[in-house]
């Protein structure tokens, strides 16, 4: 299940405190994230971390998803996104109820900016915090001149895994939010067909690949009603920085999470709506309950 939750988004998942009332030209979604005023409260350098102003130009959505096994309600997530023609935030939370072994009890926010151009994302930097008993804060900044990843971690993880990830697949990879942007993206804002190919991860330890097939189209519900989708089905592919516990059973590694995404017009990009996941007898799923869009030309 843990697996499942990272293909979905939500495995690792802003300097918005910076932003002063009078500057927000705009109703500004980021704002709305819960742990947004705290992003900088326990900064562990003397980075300082901001984003840009939503303005006429920027297209802002919020989805609040909820996953259920066996009808029971057991993760809530909220994913922000706001993006120009060349810049792109996005925000996330989660917190899960825990399921016995099927699912940790866990409660994490994470915030990444960057550009894009056709070519694909590029992450200034990344903020996950996790708000349980090890309190654990990662940041990740981008260095483009040296073309490397600087990474910050407190408390200090206890390996790095056999064998870890090069300096070069953690400074090409996607951090955890910057990747759920790129799926968005794709075939859209940045070159390549929606759900196909590979798209890399790193996550300050772990680095993978999701391989994504296309299945068709397909009527599904969220937010109360059915609509068309696009249906994929993803796969996820650790490749360095795993400790052997850590690695996928051959089950796992064989089942893929069923991925909806609806395209929304308004704002040029493919939203992914539902979740679904099934092995070993259970199944999953986590899907969009309510979304709002205020794309560029609503400015």
């Amino acid at each position: 299940m843990k697996h499942a939750l990272k293909i979905a988004g939500f495995a690792a998942l802003a300097g918005f405190g910076t932003l002063a009332a009078a500057q927000v030209t705009l109703p500004n979604l980021m704002m709305k994230g819960d742990n947004v005023p705290v992003l900088n409260a326990q900064n562990l350098g003397e980075t300082t971390y901001s984003l840009p102003i939503a303005d006429a130009g920027t297209t802002q959505i919020r989805m609040k998803l909820k996953g259920y096994v066996f009808g029971l309600r057991i993760v809530r997530s909220d994913i922000i996104t706001q993006f120009d023609d060349r810049e792109y935030a996005a925000y996330t939370d989660v917190k899960s109820s825990g399921l016995a072994a099927l699912l940790k009890k866990m409660e994490i926010w994470a915030v990444s900016k960057g550009s894009y151009d056709r070519t694909g994302l590029r992450p200034d930097w990344h903020v996950q915090q996790n708000t349980d008993k090890k309190n654990r804060r990662v940041e990740m900044n981008y260095d483009r001149n040296a073309a490397k990843l600087d990474i910050a971690i407190e408390p200090r993880l206890g390996s790095q895994g056999i064998p870890p990830a090069t300096p070069r697949e953690r400074y090409v990879s996607n951090d955890t939010v910057s990747g759920i942007v790129h799926l968005m993206m794709m075939g859209t804002k940045i070159d390549g067909q929606l759900c196909t190919g590979r798209v890399p991860f790193f996550d300050s330890k772990q680095h993978y690949n999701l391989r994504m097939e296309r299945i068709g189209t397909k009527k599904v519900k969220f937010d109360g009603k059915k609509r068309e989708t696009i249906h994929c089905r993803v796969y996820y592919e650790p490749i360095a920085g795993y400790d052997p516990e850590d690695l996928p059973s051959q089950e796992e590694a064989e089942t893929p999470i069923n991925v909806y995404f609806k395209y929304y017009e308004e704002a040029g990009v493919h939203v992914p709506v539902r979740f679904t996941y099934k092995i070993s007898g259970f199944k999953a799923v986590i899907k969009v309950d309510d979304i709002e869009i205020r794309s560029a030309s609503d400015g």
